[in-house]
């Protein structure tokens, strides 16, 4: 099935077209859930990794990005990032990853 979120936009080009990008949706008790560009579904895994974080007091506690089966990242509110470089493993299972 394919949708068409507002929140799925970001900006427009010069020709005043919106334009489109991928966004995790869900977390917590709801299933997270991945809508591309094209507005279809994501069928592939989405895991949750662990990252480092310096707070604003200086310091550092846990956070959590999200990272599909084939490679693309997004932070916690589900937009597409870079691949961070303050990724920790949370279990001997993610460090051998």
């Amino acid at each position: 099935m394919k949708f068409t979120l507002e929140s799925n936009i970001r900006g427009e080009d010069e020709k005043g077209n919106p334009i489109f990008i991928d966004r995790i949706y869900g977390g917590n008790h709801l299933p997270l859930r991945l809508l591309q560009k094209d507005g279809s579904e994501y069928q592939g895994a989405i895991h949750q990794r662990r990252i480092s974080v310096k707070g604003i007091s200086g310091n550092n506690f846990f956070s959590h990005v999200y990272e599909t089966a084939d490679g693309r990242w997004f932070d916690r509110a589900g937009m597409p990032i870079e691949k961070p470089t303050n990724l920790t493993a949370k279990s001997e299972e993610e460090a051998k990853e």
